[in-house]
């Protein structure tokens, strides 16, 4: 005889396991929103108060890494320090630091100087194409034809998005299709290499470290850049959004949403990234975009979904 209890119980392990990943849903695609808006916001400091990208990039990188490294320290109760004790870790650590981390902001945000928030995001947005591949070269297999065929269409895309459908002529600055596919390539840099010490030393004291050195290392540029712009309240504004929303707790949040829902519904919902800084743009910047231009943000966008949908 079953036990009436029986339904009930499983009626109440299969809310919890909905509530779960509600929670998860709303961590990732809350984080991509604050990723897009910071962007956004990142293109009202570049464009319209004129700051250098490398002072941009400087601070946001030093802020957010002081800030991941204080939580590490005394929220995690981590000892931060133990990254620089093994040679091996260190040298991972700057590899991190120098090609991915760096790369990828300095990138991004040279990107949007020389474009805009959403070209620069979706230009960017390719990296999960690039590690696939990657992932082909060093597991000595062939790419199957549904990654074949996503790279082409985000190829494509981007190639759309360049020439505005004249292929004999682009359309957009080469500095901002250069930095921009230039940060996607650290960015994919950065999602693959730090996979071999994270386990052993958790995602914010690593990405902290990773955050701080990169920092250092620009320094000397941004020091040798002459500071444009003002300093006022509407600047601070934007720049806090930008290291608290788009940066700390953004990565945070997506972190935490890998705990509630599979890493490949979060890279889905990572879409709301690129989205977000459209529709923004829009609003806030008056830019139109032209119809092949929006078909090749589509097309990345798509082929991005369909290649973490099926890992």
């Amino acid at each position: 005889m079953q036990d009436s209890t029986t339904p009930l119980i499983y009626k109440k392990v299969r809310n919890s396991m909905t509530d779960t990943r509600r929670k998860g849903i709303f961590l990732a695609a809350f984080a991509a929103l604050c990723w897009g808006t910071s962007g956004i916001s990142g293109q009202y400091l570049l464009t319209e108060r004129e700051l250098a990208p490398a002072w941009m990039t400087f601070f946001r990188l030093l802020c957010s890494g002081l800030i991941l490294l204080v939580a590490a320290k005394f929220w995690k109760k981590e000892n931060i320090w133990q990254i620089w004790k093994e040679t091996k870790d260190r040298m991972l650590l700057f590899y991190f630091a120098i090609l991915g981390m760096l790369g990828t902001q300095y990138g991004f945000f040279v990107a949007i100087k020389h474009s805009n928030a959403p070209t620069a995001t979706v230009l960017e947005y390719i990296m999960p194409i690039l590690i696939i591949f990657w992932n082909c070269i060093s597991s000595k297999r062939l790419p199957r034809w549904m990654e074949i065929g996503c790279a082409f269409f985000a190829i494509l895309g981007v190639a759309l998005i360049a020439t505005h459908g004249d292929f004999t002529n682009l359309a957009m600055s080469s500095e901002a299709l250069f930095w921009g596919l230039l940060a996607a390539a650290a960015r994919a840099f950065y999602s693959v290499e730090p996979a071999k010490i994270i386990p052993k030393y958790g995602a914010p004291l690593v990405v902290g470290w990773g955050m701080t050195t990169a920092a250092i290392a620009l320094s000397p540029v941004a020091f040798l850049t002459p500071f444009t712009g003002t300093i006022d309240d509407s600047v601070l504004g934007a720049f806090a959004f930008v290291v608290i929303f788009g940066t700390v707790l953004s990565f945070g949040m997506y972190m935490e949403s890998t705990k509630y829902i599979t890493p490949t519904d979060a890279s889905i919902l990572a879409a709301l990234d690129p989205l977000t800084s459209i529709v923004l743009a829009v609003l806030l910047f008056d830019i139109t975009f032209g119809h092949i231009e929006l078909v090749g943000m589509a097309l990345i966008i798509l082929a991005v979904g369909v290649v973490a949908q099926k890992h």
